[in-house]
């Protein structure tokens, strides 16, 4: 639909012909528009704004399904099947141990030949890439030229297709003028379609650097076998306009000069050539022209700090190196010990409290606790939901994600650093809601005595409000939150999938509730599915923390709120630090600059 519609809007009769660039640039904007809001609905009907998730889209990137497949086919003996599947995810995931093991056992052990195994998941450009490159290593010249030009022209198709694929839907987490809001969604589009040339270079499980180059090379020494002189000095000049120092193609130029005759006039780039990489190089340099102007951090300060080596400079003696990883450790233990001090003296001021422990609650890794946020912290952040929350922020945009009779309005830490970042809130909302969740943190870490840290996953501050027309003869079954565990799927037999969609990398949940000014509401600690009876139960209070371990052991819900609004902030934690919370960094980074620049 986007390609069609694109091509359309190009074609149409302006009425701001005679007007300026802009207005004709919209006008065409609204043409096609209309013309893909049609054509989805004719192709999708109802389904044609369905969003799919992120989590899916990379499960399909990283070929997921073939990681099922290729086990289902073992099952069933069909190992050329398996072998087919495994290959298929090792092309995109070259170092995946477990398949690569998979396929040598397919190989070993079925009636398997490696030349057989097939990439299923490979474009139709690639085929004939692939095609050709067998014809040229034949010496089959004039194969070579019928597979590259096909493969050639099926590659820019394939780009073109990525580049529209590009065009999604953006949250830009605040509400931007027109200006800015067009900017961001092109700089959205512009970071994903600069990877398309990327994504088309791997054909094998690598990335081809000189993919696109390579046709032209090949190219060129396939023409000048068949004797067209004038196409192979045509596929020099556009190799050489890809790399204009490319020693290679320039000693190709002056063969064809000296030994066959050919003149300067033979030596002009391919068009499609020459408008691919103004478009590559325009967009390049574009790129570096917002991350310059725009971003206020650096690249160098996400480097992960466990990584020395990287940093340090080639040739440096192991023994210095060595010095200098006890100096950093030994900084680290002072740096924690102060910390530790800081925070047993905080908890001590603040006179933090177990009101509950594993034996009130019913269960293993389970706590309560009150203290967290004094009255003033928690009257801050609620008045903060209602000025910077947007309903189902942090829940797909949906506003009512678990139950038709409550909205919900969130903050994540995203959507508050882009308000501070636009002077729509203060930076010291944002600091208290960094400071009061890591209070939390830190005494979770400690009351469980835990060996690994807690890294945040995810933040939230998030507000349920019930519907007054609704809350009349609510069933008590309509959870506010129905009984789930946080990272895995819980079944109706009791039984919890860790696998995707669940978050299964969240190992620590904890909740930090922010008032009690409403109905219902309680947190519950349960095996029963309808929540209609109960392990524990936990009433809300400003300051009052609940935390738990996020695996089955602990399988919780939300009885309905009947009548106002309930305001908490939601805590997510792993060990893995793998899937430590970016935006809490950029929170972080943004915060220290505000502070650095007053």
């Amino acid at each position: 639909c986007r390609s069609k519609c694109s091509n359309e809007s190009e074609k149409s009769n302006l009425i701001s012909a005679k007007l300026s660039e802009d207005d004709r640039f919209y006008e065409r904007a609204v043409y096609n528009t209309l013309c893909v809001v049609k054509c989805k609905k004719s192709v999708l009907g109802s389904r044609m704004d369905r969003l799919v998730e992120g989590m899916i889209n990379e499960d399909f990137d990283r070929r997921k399904p073939y990681d099922y497949l290729q086990l289902c086919y073992f099952k069933m003996d069909m190992f050329k099947k398996a072998a087919d599947a495994a290959a298929t995810v090792l092309a995109v995931q070259p170092e995946h141990e477990v398949m690569k093991s998979n396929l040598k056992y397919y190989l070993a052990e079925g009636p398997v030949n490696a030349e057989e195994v097939v990439n299923l998941e490979l474009q139709e450009y690639g085929k004939e890439y692939i095609l050709g490159n067998v014809a040229y290593n034949n010496e089959d010249y004039k194969a070579t030229i019928t597979h590259m030009e096909k493969s050639l022209s099926l590659f820019y198709e394939a780009y073109s297709a990525c580049r529209h694929l590009c065009e999604n839907p953006f949250d830009q987490g605040w509400f931007p003028d027109f200006i800015s809001s067009l900017a961001n969604h092109y700089t959205f589009t512009l970071r994903c379609k600069r990877r398309c040339t990327w994504q088309l270079s791997n054909l094998f499980g690598e990335i081809k650097d000189d993919f696109f180059y390579s046709y032209f090379n090949y190219l060129q020494y396939s023409y000048y076998q068949e004797g067209d002189t004038k196409a192979a000095c045509e596929a020099v000049a556009s190799a050489l306009f890809i790399n204009p120092v490319d020693e290679v193609q320039l000693r190709n130029k002056q063969f064809f000069i000296r030994d066959e005759g050919a003149s300067e006039d033979y030596f002009v780039p391919r068009k499609d050539v020459v408008a691919f990489i103004e478009r590559e190089d325009f967009e390049e340099r574009l790129m570096e022209f917002i991350e310059t102007n725009f971003l206020f951090l650096k690249d160098d300060e996400f480097e992960d700090d466990d990584d020395i080596d990287a940093k340090l400079p080639l040739g440096i003696r192991k023994s210095k190196k060595i010095k200098s990883l006890e100096h950093r450790i030994s900084e680290n233990a002072k740096a924690a010990r102060k910390r530790a001090v800081d925070q047993f003296k905080t908890v001590s001021q603040m006179g933090i409290r177990v009101i509950m422990t594993e034996r009130e609650l019913g269960g293993p890794k389970r706590m309560v606790a009150d203290g967290f946020a004094s009255v003033l912290e928690c009257m801050v952040l609620t008045e903060l939901t209602k000025l910077a929350a947007v309903e189902g922020d942090g829940y797909k945009h949906s506003s009512s994600p678990h139950t038709p009779a409550e909205n919900f309005h969130g903050v994540t830490l995203a959507r508050a650093g882009l308000m501070v970042h636009a002077n729509l809130i203060s930076k010291e909302a944002l600091e208290l809601i960094l400071k009061v969740t890591e209070r939390c943190r830190d005494y979770l870490e400690r009351y469980f005595n835990l060996i690994d840290p807690l890294y945040f996953a995810f933040t939230h501050l998030v507000c349920r409000t019930a519907k007054p027309e609704m809350s009349v003869n609510r069933s008590a079954s309509d959870l506010s939150h129905e009984v789930h565990v946080d990272n895995c799927l819980l079944q109706d037999s009791g039984e919890c999938l860790r696998v995707p969609p669940a978050y299964t990398y969240r190992d620590y949940s904890a909740l930090l509730y922010l008032n009690d000014e409403f109905q219902g509401g309680d947190f519950i600690f349960t095996h029963d599915r309808s929540g209609l009876s109960h392990q524990a139960a936990v009433h809300p209070k400003c300051g009052r923390m609940v935390g738990f371990s996020s695996g089955p052991e602990n399988p919780h819900g939300v009885l309905p709120v009947l009548d106002g609004s309930r305001c908490a902030l939601g805590m997510w934690f792993t060990h893995d630090e793998t899937f430590k919370e970016y935006e809490r960094t950029l929170a972080e980074k943004l915060l220290n600059k505000l502070n650095i620049d007053t």
